[in-house]
Formats: C-alpha cells, sequence, structure tokens
C-alpha cells in the first residue's frame, strides 16, 4: 500500500492517530469499568450476597424463629433477608411474623426484594431495639444498628390487625368511619380485634409502631415501602447521629377489611421524639393517615410513667431527669408526599424544656389530589396557653433556629405558624391550592428575629 503524499498524507496520518488513540483510549475505559464493577460485584457479594448466609439457611418452626436464628449467628454482623423460601408453606415467599425482631447493638438488617408482613397473632412491631420493651424499666444506650433495604422492600401491616392507633385511642371492631359523628368521638376509637378481649389492653400503644428505636445512636434506616401499618410507621425516642431516608408509605387513615370500611388512626410516617437529635430525613415519598413526619417534644408530666409500660406511645418514660426532653439538629428534605388522612407533611411540636431548634426544612412538595386540601402543609407549634390531647402547654420559645425553604403546598396553608417562632427563616414557598396561603401566620406578637421572602400568596389572608 502507498501512502498519500503532501498534505493529505499529513491529514490521514492525524487522522489514524487520533482514531488509534481513541481506541486504545477506549479500551483502558472500558478495563477500568469492568475491574470496576468486578470489584463492586465482589463487594456486594461479600457484604450483602451470596457469600454470606441468609435467614433461608436457618432452621425454625416460624418465620420469627429463622430470623431470630439469623441474628443470633450473623456473620460480620449482618443479616440477610432475601424472599422466604421453606418446606412449610412452600408457595408463600413473605416472611410471617408473630411478635417483634428484636435488633440488638451492632446489627445490619439487609432486605433484599422481600415482603415481611405481620399475623393477625401479632401485636407487636416489624422491627425494636432489643433495649426497650414490655417491663423494662430502665432501657439502656444501643449503638449502629442498620435496616437498609435492596430492591423492592415492603413491610405490610396485618389483615386484622388485633389494636391500631396511639395510647390515647380506644379498640372497636367494628370501628365504622361514620360521617354523622363529631371530629372528636370519630377520632376517639380505631380498629382493633383485641376490642372487648379480656385480659388485653383496650388502648393503642407502641406495640402498634412499625420501627421504634429507643436511644439509638449511630443508626439508618433506607428503601423501604411501609404499607398499612398499624400506628407511626417509625417512631425514634432519644436516638442520634442516624439517617432515615428513601422510605415510601402507603396508608389514609381507613381500610377496608372485610368488606367494610374501618377507621385506623395514627398512621405517622416518621417520628422523631423527645431527646432526638443529630438526624436526617430525606427522601420521603407517597401518603399516609397523618403527619408525614413529625418532631414532637411532648413532655407532659401528668402523671409519673415508667418506661415499657403500655397505654402510650411512648416505649420510653417521662422522667425527664434521665434525658432530654428537646429535640434539636435536623435536617429534613426532599419529601414528596401527602397526609391523606388529613394533617400535616411535617409538624413540629415544642414545649417550654422541650424546645425543638437547630432545624433546616428544604424541598417540600405536597403531591395530595387537585382537590384535596389539608388544613397546613407544615404546621409550626400551637398558640401558647393552650393544651392539645396531652401535648402539654406551649410556649413562646418552643421554636427557634428554624430555616424553611422552597416549599410547593396544596393545602389551605402552605406555612403556618401557630405559635412563637424565633430567630428563623421562611423562604420560596408557593401553594397551587387556587385559595389557599403560602404562609399563615396566627401570632405575629411571637415572631421574633425571624424573616420571610419570596412568599407568594394567590389570597391575602
Amino acid at each position: 500500500m502507498r501512502w498519500p503524499s503532501g498534505r493529505l498524507a499529513v491529514e490521514k496520518f492525524l487522522f489514524l492517530g487520533a482514531v488509534s488513540a481513541s481506541l486504545l483510549l477506549a479500551g483502558a475505559e472500558l478495563e477500568t469499568v469492568t475491574n470496576k464493577n468486578t470489584t463492586e460485584k465482589k463487594m456486594k457479594e461479600s457484604e450483602y450476597g451470596a457469600t454470606l448466609k441468609t435467614v433461608n439457611d436457618y432452621e425454625g418452626k416460624t418465620d420469627n424463629e429463622r430470623i431470630e436464628a439469623a441474628i443470633r449467628g450473623r456473620n460480620g454482623n449482618i443479616v440477610i433477608i432475601p424472599k422466604r423460601i421453606s418446606d412449610i408453606e412452600p408457595e408463600r415467599t413473605w416472611w410471617k411474623l408473630d411478635r417483634a425482631i428484636l435488633l440488638p447493638s451492632n446489627t445490619t438488617i439487609v432486605l433484599r426484594d422481600c415482603k415481611i408482613k405481620l399475623s393477625d397473632r401479632c401485636r407487636d412491631n416489624f422491627f425494636r431495639s432489643a433495649n426497650c420493651g414490655l417491663g423494662i424499666e430502665d432501657p439502656q444506650p444501643m449503638e449502629n444498628i442498620h435496616i437498609k433495604g435492596i430492591g423492592c422492600c415492603i413491610l405490610e401491616g396485618a389483615d386484622h390487625p388485633r389494636s391500631t392507633g396511639d395510647g390515647g385511642k380506644i379498640l372497636a371492631c367494628p370501628c365504622p368511619r361514620s360521617p354523622n359523628l363529631s371530629y372528636t368521638e370519630r377520632h376517639a376509637h380505631t380498629y382493633g380485634t383485641d376490642a372487648l378481649v379480656k385480659g388485653e389492653s383496650q388502648y393503642g400503644d407502641w406495640r402498634n409502631i412499625g420501627i421504634l428505636l429507643a436511644k439509638v445512636s449511630h443508626f439508618s434506616i433506607e428503601n423501604i415501602r411501609i404499607v398499612e401499618q398499624h400506628a407511626w410507621a417509625i417512631s425514634l425516642e432519644d436516638c442520634a447521629y442516624g439517617r432515615v431516608s428513601h422510605i415510601d408509605f402507603s396508608a389514609s387513615q381507613k381500610r377496608v377489611i372485610d368488606g367494610a370500611e374501618h377507621n385506623v388512626e395514627n398512621q405517622d410516617g416518621v417520628n422523631l421524639r423527645n431527646g432526638c437529635h443529630d438526624i436526617i430525613v430525606s427522601d420521603i415519598t407517597g401518603k399516609t393517615g397523618d403527619d408525614v413526619i413529625a418532631l414532637t417534644a411532648i413532655a407532659s408530666q401528668a402523671k409519673l410513667r415508667k418506661s415499657g409500660e403500655l397505654k402510650s406511645t411512648h416505649v420510653l418514660g417521662n422522667d425527664w431527669t434521665r434525658r432530654e426532653k428537646g429535640i434539636r439538629n435536623v435536617i429534613i428534605r426532599n419529601v414528596l408526599a401527602y397526609p391523606a388522612g388529613g394533617c400535616s407533611i411535617i409538624r413540629l411540636l415544642g414545649m417550654a424544656g422541650g424546645e425543638i431548634h437547630n432545624v433546616s426544612i428544604d424541598n417540600v412538595v405536597d403531591t395530595s389530589p387537585d382537590d384535596f386540601h389539608v388544613y397546613d402543609d407544615i404546621a409550626l407549634g400551637k398558640a401558647p396557653g393552650t393544651y392539645s390531647i396531652g401535648y402539654g402547654e406551649q410556649f413562646p420559645q418552643a421554636l427557634f433556629n428554624i430555616n424553611i425553604s422552597n416549599v410547593i403546598g396544596n393545602a389551605r396553608h402552605s406555612v403556618r405558624v401557630l405559635g412563637g417562632f424565633q430567630n428563623s427563616c421562611i423562604s420560596n414557598v408557593i401553594n397551587r391550592n387556587p385559595a389557599g396561603i403560602s404562609l399563615k401566620i396566627d401570632n405575629p406578637d411571637l415572631i421574633i428575629d425571624s424573616v420571610q421572602s419570596g412568599i407568594v400568596n394567590r389570597k391575602t389572608p
């Protein structure tokens, strides 16, 4: 083959050189990507895959026994729960719980494309930190507890729950949602087959919570779908240095059971309670029956209650000499959800001694249907001097150092400040509800050293 001479030869030489260099670079990149994928695959296999035992490798008469055996025999602190395989009911690929899975310190639960469902016999949580429970009066601190979903991972409530709702609700079966009842009467009762059963508590309590962690530091809960929880889906009491992320909810404060619609109270999403600090809640989607996210530093001392008692939605006691009342250092971001039961997307409730401060809320979108409008997308506090269902008296200094930004609402009020609000900022708030208000301030005299900007109101309050 003869090479052309002159300018044409130079151009062809440069072209072939560039092609050769590109091919070499592409080959090197492909080898790098292949090596990287191989390395990542090996890492995933060694951490969460086939090289480790799964719950299916353990024996037991019930699903609880097999999962509990896997936790006792966990390798590298990891417990993998894949789809169920068993000679007992081999057609059932999902796990059925009769009692809560108790999590000790230094435990990582990896849910791998599986579903865990509460049985009709179960009156307990899906997961609970092992330091708390019935009769445990002095829960000790725990650390390094993680629940991680890979793929499609579902936690689902029972078909016929024995109990639902919080500690203030009375069980009823049936529990119809009658439009003729007053608000108080309609929400006083909640579905539960334990209603009128001798020897069983007739009220909801902390056992109805989906995932319950108490006095746990360095934790995470991520990539899980929670369906028809019996009360709050996730509740954190006195927890710190943790993250709750990529959680999808499906609940609406009502359920069709055996062909009839029943009331199911207090189906909140994520609740942070007294003593929580340094926590991130992010990437929350779906719909709940009550508040999607609530920070509630409720500290009423009407009656001293020990840890581990029933008839309360707190598993920890209310002796405030032993732990903090307030909630601090919290980030809430990327929330695309709505409360189908009619409460708020985000609610902050503090009180004197139980202040909520250093909280950043960013990127909140009300995803409710166009014709569905709750009162407040984000509700801040309550008016001073008022009481609400045992929440305790509200004070002007209950909320401070709060930053709220980038909110798209569909409620009557995108953001509503009901009580004291100090040294705080609200910015970039709109409301797509034609009759809605972007920012409603109930008590302007209680707004101290706070600013607002970028508030778009279609209608003057």
